[in-house]
């Protein structure tokens, strides 16, 4: 993730070079003036970096100790390329704990591991007296069949028999939910034992794309943790520019607008652009937008990492009637002099630039404003 740059609210430099200034042509005379046709251009501020296209930073998955950088700035590399070694922190100890988690679930889920033994023995304990109890049943129901013994004798050892029954189908369902759940674990853990190795495998950083290595952040033996940026790439021969846009701005702008830039290593020359993507949330520390626009170098070496002043432009007219910025109030209500006489009128204004405001309706060409 790039560093945000925050916005800020100013009379940006590079709008003065796309606009004529001065209020020439603005009649004043007893401290009253006329509204005038001119061209007039809406832009909104921004400030931004010029970034490579396809910039990111890799990072590693875990912590650990930088052993070696295998590439530099400058260096082309390729998707999937090698870029520096860590030596875990703990995977090892990890990978242990992992292996020895998975061989107690093993021998669990195991005939002869404990667990099982004990809930088979259950089993084979209310499957005996199942079938002890079956036995009784039969011969207390025969020996009432050759009247040798009594009803209630029967019905005792045939409720017996039930209720062994209903103990053996219980023993069974423990029997068969303990071998289900103890292969369960036992795959979990071996699961768990692949993920640990493949995490000790992951320390070789490596690209997610081909591009030129611009900078190398951490030092052989510095400690680095999950997510820190560590080496920065981008594309080798493109360049594009990512601007934040106050909130309050971001309603105007569009994609496709056109971006009019000053670099603050290129003085005097106005470079241009268009906004190519727009980021659709808010960053919660700033309240910008990160917008990203296109640059043409005019071919002028144009280095990533520079700063640049930005105004989109998201609106123009051309000969549209506008007074100076300092004589339109907040309210919108200016005095007037009209045949003669003085009188108070509300202003509907449209786009407005450094000095301009344009005038939809309210007053004429012909009309006074009265300072």
């Amino acid at each position: 993730m790039r560093t945000s740059i925050v916005s800020i609210r100013r009379a940006a430099p590079v709008l003065a070079l796309l606009i004529a200034v001065g209020l020439a042509g603005c009649g004043k005379s007893d401290k009253t003036v006329r509204a005038e046709r001119r061209s007039i251009t809406q832009a909104v501020y921004a400030s931004g970096k010029i970034y490579p296209v396809g910039f990111h930073r890799a990072s590693s998955k875990m912590p650990g100790i930088v052993q070696e950088i295998l590439v530099k700035p400058g260096d082309l590399v390729k998707a999937g390329q090698p870029l520096l070694r860590i030596r875990a922190t703990s995977s090892e100890l990890a990978v242990e704990s992992a292996e020895t988690v998975y061989g107690l679930a093993r021998e669990n889920a195991s005939d002869q591991g404990a667990v099982l033994r004990s809930v088979a023995a259950e089993l084979e304990a209310a499957r005996a007296k199942l079938e002890l109890d079956s036995m009784t049943a039969t011969r207390a129901k025969r020996l009432l069949a050759q009247q040798a013994t009594s009803q209630s004798v029967y019905d005792a050892a045939k409720t017996q028999y039930e209720v062994s029954q209903r103990q053996f189908e219980k023993a069974r369902d423990v029997y068969e939910s303990t071998r289900r759940r103890l292969g369960a674990e036992r795959r979990t853990a071996e699961l768990n034992v692949s993920i640990q190795r493949s995490l000790r495998d992951e320390f070789i950083v490596t690209a997610s794309q081909a591009g030129r290595v611009y900078d190398v952040l951490p030092k052989i033996g510095e400690l680095v943790m999950p997510q820190q940026p560590l080496i920065e790439i981008g594309q080798s021969d493109s360049i594009e520019v990512e601007l934040a846009i106050d909130e309050s701005d971001i309603a105007l702008v569009a994609i496709g607008q056109r971006v009019a830039y000053a670099i603050d290593a290129v003085k005097g020359r106005v470079f241009s652009g268009l906004v190519t993507s727009i980021t659709p949330r808010v960053s919660g520390m700033d309240k910008t937008v990160s917008v990203t626009a296109s640059i043409e170098s005019q071919g002028v070496q144009l280095l990533p990492g520079m700063s640049l002043e930005a105004n989109i432009v998201v609106s123009r007219r051309e000969r549209a009637l506008v007074l100076p910025r300092e004589v339109v109030p907040a309210d919108r209500v200016v005095t007037i002099r009209r045949d003669g006489s003085q009188q108070r009128v509300r202003l509907n204004v449209g786009i407005e630039d450094l000095r301009f405001v344009e005038i939809l309706s309210g007053i004429s060409e012909t009309d006074e404003v009265v300072l």
